[in-house]
C-alpha cells in the first residue's frame, strides 16, 4: 500500500488557510486557538488526494489488525509520519496480538515499537506486563522505549507490585532505580527503603530522583536524612526543591535556605519579574 504523508498534505492545507485569514485574526494566539477547529475541518473534508475519501475516515473501511499494524511499521520505516487516522483505527479495532508482536519485535524500528506500547496502554492492556518489567531488569532496549513501558507499568496499578517486586530483588542498580519508579506507588518494604535511603545518601548527582521517591514512600524514617540534606551546605537550589517538597509530603518542615548564590536560582527569580 502506498505510504500517503498525511502531516504534509495537512501542513499544506494549514499554509493556505493562514494566508487566507490572516486578517480574521487580531492577535497570532488567536489563529493558534482556531487551529484544530480547521483540523478537524480538515478531517472531515473529502479529498481529491484520497479518491474521494475524507482524511478521518480513510482508514475505516480497513479492519484488518494485522495489515494496519504492518502498515504503521512500513510509515516509521519508511521515514513518513505515521498518520493519526491510522492510530486511531487501531485503537478503534483494539485486537492486542499484532501490537504485542510489533512491540516484541527487537528488528522493528523504535518509533513502530513506541507507537505499539502506546496503544496498548490506551486499549488498557495488561498483556505485555513481564515484557516490560523484564526491560526494566535487562536494560537492553532503547531509553525512551524504556521509559515509555515504564509508563504504561504505572497505570497498571495495584497487579504491578508483586512482579515489580520480584524482579526488583534480582535487579542490578540501574533495573532497580527503573523499577522504583513503579514500585515508589507502594508501601514500602525494609529493602525498597533501604535501597531508596542509600542511594540517597550516596549518590549526590541523583539526590532530587531520590527525594522523590522517599517522599512517595512515605515512611518518616526518611526525614532525619532528608532533613541533614536540606541543611547541607553543598545542597543546590534544584536539588532542595525535591528535598523540600520529600520533608513536607512526610509531615516534616524543611529549613530555609537562602540560595542568592545559586545561578539556577537566579535564573528563576529573573524569570518571575518578567
Amino acid at each position: 500500500m502506498k505510504l500517503i504523508d498525511f502531516d504534509a498534505r495537512f501542513n499544506d492545507a494549514l499554509t493556505l488557510w493562514i494566508e487566507r485569514n490572516a486578517r480574521r485574526f487580531k492577535r497570532p494566539e488567536e489563529m493558534e486557538d482556531a487551529a484544530p477547529e480547521f483540523y478537524l475541518q480538515w478531517l472531515a473534508t473529502p479529498a481529491d488526494w484520497l479518491g474521494g475519501r475524507t482524511p478521518g475516515d480513510y482508514f475505516d473501511s480497513m479492519g484488518d489488525s494485522g495489515e494496519l499494524t504492518a502498515l504503521l511499521r512500513a510509515y516509521v520505516a519508511g521515514g513518513v509520519s505515521v498518520p493519526d487516522p491510522l492510530l486511531n483505527r487501531l485503537e478503534e479495532l483494539g485486537e492486542e496480538a499484532p501490537l504485542l508482536a510489533l512491540m516484541r519485535d527487537e528488528g522493528a524500528p523504535c518509533e513502530a515499537r513506541m507507537h505499539a506500547v502506546e496503544l496498548l496502554r490506551q486499549l488498557d492492556s495488561r498483556a505485555p506486563m513481564v515484557d516490560y518489567i523484564r526491560w526494566q531488569v535487562e536494560r537492553n532496549a532503547d531509553d525512551d522505549l524504556l521509559d515509555n513501558a515504564l509508563e504504561s507499568l504505572r497505570r497498571m496499578g495495584e497487579a504491578v507490585r508483586r512482579p515489580a517486586r520480584v524482579a526488583f530483588a534480582a535487579a542490578d542498580e540501574a533495573g532497580r532505580e527503573a523499577l522504583m519508579d513503579v514500585l515508589a506507588d507502594f508501601p514500602p518494604d525494609e529493602e525498597i527503603l533501604a535501597f531508596a535511603l542509600s542511594q540517597f545518601k550516596n549518590r549526590p548527582e541523583k539526590r532530587a530522583l531520590y527525594a522523590g521517591y522517599l517522599g512517595k514512600l512515605g515512611d518518616d524514617r526518611a526525614l532525619e536524612p532528608l532533613m541533614d540534606a536540606a541543611e547541607s551546605g553543598d545542597v543546590s537550589y534544584v536539588d532542595f526543591i525535591e528535598i523540600r517538597n520529600a520533608i513536607e509530603r512526610l509531615g516534616g518542615e524543611a529549613p530555609l535556605r537562602d540560595f542568592d548564590d545559586d545561578p539556577t536560582y537566579r535564573a528563576v527569580k529573573r524569570l518571575q519579574k518578567r
